[in-house]
Order: structure tokens, then sequence, then C-alpha cells
């Protein structure tokens, strides 16, 4: 498959423990691709997705959670990858779409403005991207840098996908 595109070049990255934890909780679940909008911020967790996974690049947060309730509809399961800004832009999609339609959604969420990251234009919605969450009834949990407990995700990932509900992985710069 190549060396996977990160910043629209071909570089060669080594997976990060995150990237590892989330790779094998999609795979456990049963995700067979994953659609989204590039993050710099989860770069080493794209790389390690597309050593797995078919990685598909939208244009817009809101369009790949639209591609993935329709492969859901079509029975397939794809995992949607954003930084936490695009919740912003998706959200009326996972609301509309993913839960309306009942349609189990998996979000892998770069969490930007959480742990180290500190510039302040992050911040902003950093510290606002679990009570929008809560807020809108999308279950979540977090994938620290060392990778954090994938037994405690995977439980989590699957109670989501078995009541056909929305669920995110922030995963913490």
């Amino acid at each position: 498959m190549g060396e996977p595109l990160v910043n629209g070049t071909a570089t060669p990255l080594h997976g990060t423990a995150a990237g590892g934890t989330v790779v094998s909780v999609l795979v456990e679940i049963g995700v067979r691709r994953a659609v989204g909008v590039p993050d710099s911020q989860l770069a080493g967790v794209l790389a390690a997705v597309s050593r797995r996974l078919p990685v598909t690049f939208a244009a817009r947060e809101d369009v790949a959670v639209a591609m993935a309730v329709g492969a859901g509809l079509a029975g397939e399961h794809f995992a949607v990858f954003m930084k936490n800004a695009g919740l912003g832009t998706s959200l009326d999609a996972i609301i509309s779409l993913a839960a309306g339609a009942e349609v189990p959604l998996t979000l892998v969420v770069g969490w930007a403005g959480a742990g180290s990251d500190t510039l302040p234009h992050h911040v902003v919605m950093g510290c606002r991207t679990v009570p929008l969450l809560t807020a809108a009834g999308v279950g979540h949990d977090i994938v620290g840098p060392d990778g954090g407990d994938a037994s405690r995700l995977l439980a989590g990932s699957a109670a989501a996908r078995a009541a056909r509900r929305p669920y995110a992985l922030l995963v913490e710069p």
C-alpha cells in the first residue's frame, strides 16, 4: 500500500501508541474503512489506520459523516476522523443522519486544545468538546498519548455500536 499520505505527501510515519490502540478498537468492532478530514494532530493515528484499513479523505466533516452513514445503511461500518473543530461542521449530520437513522458511527477526533496543546485558538474548542458531545448525546472516551485502556475503549465503542448510536474516541495530543 506504500507510505501513508500526510499533508498531501508520502511521509514515512511510525504509528503512535494511540494509533495502535485506535486501530485495535476499530478492527475489533468491524470497521472496514476510515473516511474524514486530515488533521496534523492525528497524523500518527492515521498512519497506523492506513496500514490496516483503506482511508479516504473528504473535503468536509459533514460529507465524511454522510459517506459513513450511507455505507452503514448498506451494511458496512466506516469510521470518521476529524479535528474537534470539525464537530461544529458535522454535528447536524451526526444527529440527523447517524443518530436519526440509528446508524452506529465511530468518530476518531483529534482533540486540539486538550492535554499538551495550549494554543489559545485550540483551547476555545478544546474545553467545549466534551460538553458538546454530551449535549448531542454522543458517547465518548479519551485515547491518551500512551494509548490508554484499550479494553475500556473497546467496551464503550462496542456498546454504542450495539445500541446503534454515535461514539467518539477523543485522541489527546
